[in-house]
């Protein structure tokens, strides 16, 4: 026997979804972009990386997206919940990017100021998931108005400051700064997550709100957790893998 809830995400006002699904897009877009421009800068082939990345970040978004659309992710009490399924595939692609060797080319190419300001898309997010709070789409949890646990447009406006202070990141006090400012973005984006997480109403939620935290599992909501969380993680990761190499003087993207 399943169990399904109302989802709250149907209050959404129309502009705040159309902003939401922008958003993912130019962020898509990005990602497809900068690898390209990466690549290429790095001798590896560029055509290629481009098409192999829009692929699957396309198929993706939309699988996630229909079955969302049908309601499939709604179902909250089973073990594990269907919504696992949006969670463990970009964690697993995360730990492949955090072990791989064959980003390393890629990022010695890529300015680290790109990696750091790409987390400004951060404070767009929180502007989203504060209209939701306000319409009563979303839990007040979600947001840092209040008794709101989300922190994380800190790390949106800060992704504007960093880079100018980074510069080309050779300078190793400008470096360490930059590795701390990725560390207290992870610690945030931790707390953020798993305050959503134990919000769901799965039979290990701690945290009682109203409405439900069930937004995330609705189209196109889901990409939330199944996509832009997931690239904040990502971002850090691979900045923090960047910095902690020394600067190599040359192959670099000029920014």
């Amino acid at each position: 026997m399943t169990t399904t809830l109302g989802n709250p995400a149907d209050l959404a006002p129309g502009w705040v979804t159309a902003l939401f699904i922008l958003t993912v897009l130019v962020m898509g877009a990005l990602v497809v972009a900068g690898v390209h421009r990466a690549s290429r800068a790095s001798g590896v082939r560029p055509s290629r990386a481009a098409v192999v990345t829009a692929v699957a970040l396309g198929a993706w978004l939309g699988v996630t997206g229909l079955l969302a659309a049908v309601g499939f992710f709604e179902e909250w009490k089973s073990l594990p919940p269907r919504f696992v399924l949006v969670i463990v595939p970009p964690l697993l692609a995360i730990v492949a990017l955090a072990r791989s060797s064959a980003v390393i080319p890629l990022i010695a190419a890529t300015p680290p100021g790109w990696l750091v300001g790409a987390q400004a898309f951060r404070i767009v997010v929180e502007v989203v998931l504060w209209a939701l709070v306000v319409a009563r789409a979303a839990p007040e949890i979600m947001t840092f108005t209040g008794t709101g646990r989300n922190f994380d447009v800190a790390v949106g406006i800060t992704a504007l400051i960093v880079p100018a202070l980074l510069g080309r990141g050779d300078r190793p006090e400008r470096r360490r700064l930059a590795l701390w400012w990725n560390v207290a973005g992870i610690l945030i984006l931790v707390n953020t997550v798993l305050h959503a997480i134990l919000a769901t109403p799965t039979r290990f939620q701690l945290f009682l709100t109203s409405p439900p935290n069930t937004f995330i599992a609705s189209f196109p909501y889901v990409w939330l957790p199944g996509f832009l969380v997931p690239l904040a993680w990502a971002l850090h990761v691979l900045s923090i893998r960047q910095l902690a190499r020394a600067p190599r003087p040359t192959g670099r993207l000029r920014a």
